[in-house]
């Protein structure tokens, strides 16, 4: 019997609204048998690290050490998780993680405090995940691809641009993509494949 496959899915800043392209990854995940993780962080529109950490510290804390896990993470929860590599409290290994549109400047001084300058630890992320890959766009308001590339250089893994995609987020069109669900499906690889070719 093969290991039991677990996918965690990890929003941005205020959550996600209904037409994400996260919220329609996770329905079609579950429609296709998946295990899915899908956790709301605690107070999305103000997030603290205090109270984001432990609540994915709780979520990896009850996925089964032998599960083949991908991470999906948008936004703000790409910083949380080079956060989390970091942080050494890991019990399991991912074989995956996406990080999605890391943003590379603080937005909020009040909270972003705390997310920011996040953790640039190859060796963290390589003992995280085996395999990890940013996706970014050219015109993101809230990183440069060229901003985007210092995180993927620094952490010594690849990244795949996205042109005119912004923030990857339904505002751009970024309800459906259907790419990201053959490649959480193991049907589709690298390079990403954008909703506007």
């Amino acid at each position: 019997m093969s290991d039991p496959e677990v996918f965690v899915i990890l929003h941005g800043s205020g959550g996600n609204a209904p037409g994400h392209w996260q919220e329609h990854l996770v329905d079609a995940l579950r429609a296709e048998g998946k295990d899915v993780r899908y956790p709301r962080l605690p107070d999305p529109h103000t997030p603290t690290m205090d109270l984001w950490m432990p609540a994915l510290v709780k979520v990896m804390a009850d996925i089964d050490v032998d599960a083949r896990l991908t991470v999906l993470a948008h936004s703000r929860s790409c910083i949380l998780w080079m956060h989390y590599a970091e942080a050494g409290v890991r019990r399991l290994q991912a074989d995956r993680v996406l990080l999605v549109a890391p943003p590379y400047m603080a937005a909020e001084p009040v909270s972003d405090w705390m997310f920011f300058p996040p953790p640039l630890s190859a060796r963290g992320i390589t003992d995280a995940a085996r395999s990890t890959a940013i996706i970014a766009s050219d015109d993101d308001e809230f990183a440069t691809f060229e901003e985007a590339s210092t995180y993927a250089e620094a952490l010594s893994i690849p990244i795949y641009e996205l042109p005119g995609s912004g923030h990857i987020s339904p505002f751009y069109g970024y309800g459906e993509w259907p790419w990201v669900l053959d490649w959480c499906l193991r049907r589709a690889d690298f390079p990403p494949v954008s909703l506007f070719p």
